[in-house]
């Protein structure tokens, strides 16, 4: 009697494993992106162009990220770019400041709406028209709407500081 219970607990873990096997194969032919009429199908997550649809290309900072952009992100990048004009105790983020990754964030103002919108697009547009003056305060007013307790910017980097602070960085993030 044992022998045939435990050849009938066998077969039916054998049976329920390829069954399992049989459904795992068959949804990865599935693509999850493909949106089937009367599904819903979550796109939370993965990344997404300005039109909406799946991206395989990195933003101009080089990071695959969901688009339009996130008010934190937003605020990350721009505070991480002000750190190549600014002085500071800390600073613990960076990214080289450019045309192409300026003109990102103001197209991302264009298509999404942000709480200091007007605060990113001053700072973005000034530094279009290659005006730095008031990094400083562009700085501090990033840093405080982010509730920063270190790393307040005191003044503005020499032309030969700030060259040196590039050189010195190895790696960019935020």
């Amino acid at each position: 009697m044992k022998k045939k219970h435990v050849g009938i607990i066998l077969f039916s873990v054998l049976l329920l494993t390829g069954i399992g096997v049989y459904i795992a194969l068959g949804t990865l032919e599935t693509n999850p992106f493909t949106k089937i009429e009367g599904s819903n199908v979550s796109t939370e997550g993965v990344e997404t162009n300005l039109t909406g649809n799946v991206s395989k290309d990195e933003n101009p900072f080089g990071e695959k990220v969901k688009t339009p952009l996130s008010e934190k992100l937003i605020l990350q990048y721009i505070h991480a770019m002000s750190h190549q004009k600014v002085k500071a105790e800390e600073k613990w983020s960076f990214f080289e400041i450019s045309d192409e990754r300026i003109d990102y964030l103001l197209a991302q103002l264009e298509v999404n709406k942000y709480n200091h919108e007007s605060t990113y697009n001053e700072i973005l547009s000034r530094w279009k028209d290659g005006n730095f003056s008031e990094a400083v305060s562009d700085h501090n007013a990033i840093w405080r709407i982010q509730d920063g307790n270190v790393g307040i910017a005191t003044d503005l980097l020499s032309s030969k500081e700030e060259k040196a602070y590039l050189e010195s960085r190895k790696k960019e993030s935020r």
